[in-house]
């Protein structure tokens, strides 16, 4: 009750305003006509008229709701129309003892039902004005929170998505090494550990700061280093103030992965992978480029990971509020650019 308050001292004002404009056109006229303005007597002649309605208002806005008029209830004017007779006789015959108990008389005032009728119906009409307006904004603001939470969801579920995948790939990886290389595969599982309590914290945020996804993208990198050794290396380049930058969680392991599996696993000789990021203008560029085989209609890589990458900035970001493609690079290899909105916690 305590919050209405603002809103129905917001109405009095409202009753307020007509008292102040009809007792000053009121008081020029006669001065126009050269007579005393009669400030005093405009004044209570208006606010005897309007604040009547004023101290109806509350009632009628009442009635307005409790029987309000749809398209399925449109019958309910009929209610409304009989209870603003009754409404506007009321206060003709309340504004008439009124100005009775002061001794005023008829002055500028509208005083026939008829036209009291009509301004009944004018703050019905209001009411329901108003009372469309909130449902449609309360409608607004479910809607935002729905798509909100069902954003949120679907983040999610791509999240827990991505980690078994991830965590599948690694495993495959120990495993072609567990009876070749025993000391290797035990130490992958180390690292296969410390990996997976940070990739699960991380997973609980939809985005961490770059320098904290570039922790876990070394360790990762760390994991196939034991599989490639001397073959794999990685180089990864920020620009001023790049690392503080926001990014979804687990943006950058499944691209590397993408091009080790597709373009350093896929040819013979080292490879060679460069992670750039750095701020453009209100964008943050990410590029990884590797001199892997490239990109053919044949091997162009769809998978969990890439799909996984689309999906999760075009539910974070919208459509146009980010950029991704992949393509070959005119050096040879494959060629990632990611754009970004530049946000910072």
């Amino acid at each position: 009750m305590r919050g209405r308050w603002p809103f129905w001292l917001a109405v009095f004002a409202g009753w307020s305003v007509l008292v102040v404009v009809f007792a000053v056109s009121s008081s020029l006229t006669y001065a126009l006509n050269y007579q005393p303005p009669r400030w005093g007597y405009t004044l209570t002649m208006a606010a005897t008229e309007w604040y009547v309605w004023a101290l109806f208002t509350p009632l009628i806005a009442w009635l307005s709701r409790r029987f309000r008029v749809t398209r399925a209830r449109w019958w309910r004017v009929l209610i409304i129309g009989a209870a603003g007779l009754v409404a506007a006789f009321f206060k003709v015959t309340l504004t008439r003892v009124l100005r009775g108990a002061i001794g005023g008389g008829e002055y500028f005032q509208i005083t026939n039902l008829v036209s009291q009728y009509l301004v009944y119906w004018t703050i019905v009409l209001v009411t329901h004005a108003w009372l469309y307006y909130r449902e449609s904004r309360e409608r607004e603001l479910k809607t935002s929170q729905l798509e909100a939470l069902l954003a949120q969801t679907r983040l999610q579920m791509l999240s827990m998505q991505l980690q078994p995948h991830f965590l599948f790939n690694t495993l495959n990886t120990i495993a072609e090494l567990v009876h070749q290389q025993p000391a290797e595969a035990e130490r992958m599982i180390g690292g296969l550990s410390h990996l997976l309590r940070e990739t699960l914290h991380a997973g609980l945020v939809d985005r961490v700061a770059l320098s904290q996804e570039l922790g876990l993208l070394e360790r990762y990198v760390d994991i196939q280093r034991a599989r490639f050794g001397d073959r794999l290396t990685i180089t990864v380049t920020t620009g001023p103030g790049a690392a503080d930058a926001l990014v979804p969680t687990l943006l950058l392991q499944p691209l590397v992965e993408n091009a080790i599996k597709h373009g350093i696993g896929a040819k013979a000789g080292a490879g060679h992978i460069e992670v750039t990021a750095a701020r453009n203008g209100q964008q943050l560029q990410i590029t990884i480029a590797d001199n892997g085989r490239g990109l053919s209609p044949e091997s162009l890589p769809g998978g969990i990971g890439l799909a996984n990458c689309r999906a999760r900035l075009h539910t974070l970001y919208g459509v146009d509020a980010f950029a991704f493609s992949i393509a070959n690079r005119p050096t040879g290899g494959a060629l990632v650019t990611i754009s970004l909105p530049w946000q910072t916690a």
